[in-house]
């Protein structure tokens, strides 16, 4: 009997000795995580999005104060103007200018007013054109997307006021100024490098 006495005794201590059995518990998550993960699905549909549609490949994409063009804004961009000659963009302040070829020679950086022919223009409104000067051509976008160019300029004289730089355009951009100026983007592939003209005034003789 005492035995078994003990034996009781022995079995209830050990059972009060007996964790109950853990659990990992889950949080839900918070209103702040929620949040940025709400962002985030934003920011990838955005960047999904951003290369589809009309203005895909847009040279003015991302060239702005803010990082973002007047392209894929969309109904920002100036309409082309309806005369073919003339003054457009702000009054220049450079007295004297340079042929293309020279500018190009004495490098990058600077405010340069140049000299050259319409080679090409963007024919759906006028706003980017390329200058000639012998072998030498620069691509000329226009400062802010504040103005056009006419599409009927080609071939024309033309004074262009504005910094020179050097610009590689991707493969979808390559493609959108083939099509903007009457071509086949199937017919282009690859990136390329040109140089630009930002400008801020541009001038075309008739």
């Amino acid at each position: 009997m005492r035995l078994a006495i003990l034996s009781l005794l022995a079995t209830a201590a050990c059972a009060r000795d007996v964790s109950p059995a853990s659990t990992t518990k889950t949080d839900a998550p918070s209103q702040a995580q929620n949040t940025v993960a709400t962002a985030d699905a934003d920011k990838v549909a955005h960047a999904s999005h951003a290369g589809e549609g009309e203005h895909a490949g847009c040279i003015y994409a991302g060239t702005e104060a803010d990082g973002h063009g007047a392209c894929p804004g969309g109904g920002q961009e100036p309409d082309a103007p309806k005369a073919s000659s003339g003054h457009f963009g702000a009054p220049f302040s450079v007295a004297a200018a340079v042929p293309l070829t020279k500018a190009i020679g004495e490098g990058a950086g600077n405010t340069v007013l140049v000299s050259g022919t319409v080679e090409a223009v963007c024919q759906k409104k006028g706003c980017w054109m390329v200058v000639k000067d012998g072998t030498d051509s620069a691509r000329v976008m226009m400062k802010d997307h504040a103005f056009a160019v006419p599409v009927d300029s080609r071939g024309k004289p033309v004074l262009v006021e504005g910094t020179l730089t050097k610009r590689t355009f991707d493969e979808a951009q390559v493609k959108h100024l083939e099509q903007d100026k009457g071509g086949d983007p199937s017919t282009v592939a690859g990136s390329r490098d040109e140089h630009v003209l930002m400008a801020t005034g541009v001038e075309i003789k008739s």
